[in-house]
């Protein structure tokens, strides 16, 4: 009985964890498409007026759509050049300021780079490391080959590159460091099962390896 009320527990902690990131996300979106759309109305009531007759639905859509499209083309191209680029910085820099507001703007900036980033796959291996001192071990995520140059600094051979995310947001915080590639100990597990863990502060951990 007790097994069983431990798993339960478990599997609620483990839904709760993944539900409220995901409507969280989910209200973001749907607020930032909404405020887009605002911005973007009058284009649409200009095909609606200039339209002969009652514009299909098809051509309301299709005309929204390319609006939002090139709203984002917009926002890109004038991030991507100076003085965008330094306008772009200063946008962070002001959100990432504001208390409250920084903590929502940095992980849903940093989970849209994660969007269109083709290289996830980076993410996708799980290590254990020791850290933060001899004889204690943390969860890592091996990220990408170090650099020659901190190779050549550190006087070692072989080294990695390894993200060890700290409970309970491991998206979004987190050290980078850079290890001999002996130092690093392979683990079985998935990259779900380690988030789960750190984002439940090991709550979840009796579970990791398990059969689900």
């Amino acid at each position: 009985m007790a097994a069983l009320v431990s798993r339960f527990q478990r599997l609620l902690i483990n839904g709760v964890v993944i539900t409220i990131p995901l409507v969280a996300t989910l209200l973001v979106v749907l607020v930032v498409f909404d405020f887009i759309l605002g911005v973007l109305s009058p284009i649409v009531s200009g095909v609606t007026y200039a339209w002969p007759d009652e514009p299909p639905v098809a051509v309301i859509q299709f005309a929204t759509l390319l609006s939002v499209i090139g709203f984002f083309l917009v926002v890109g191209l004038v991030a991507e050049y100076t003085p965008g680029t330094y306008l772009s910085e200063r946008v962070h820099a002001t959100m990432e300021t504001i208390p409250g507001v920084s903590t929502v703007y940095e992980s849903v900036r940093r989970a849209s780079r994660l969007l269109a980033d083709d290289e996830t796959d980076q993410f996708q291996e799980v290590k254990l490391v020791e850290f933060p001192h001899e004889g204690a071990y943390m969860l890592g995520f091996l990220t990408a080959e170090t650099p020659a140059v901190v190779e050549d600094s550190a006087g070692e051979a072989g080294m990695v590159t390894i993200m060890v995310p700290l409970a309970p947001n491991p998206a979004t915080n987190g050290y980078v460091m850079h290890m001999p590639a002996e130092n690093v100990h392979e683990v079985d597990l998935t990259v779900e099962e380690a988030f789960r863990s750190i984002a439940t502060l090991g709550v979840a951990a009796d579970s990791l390896g398990g059969d689900g």
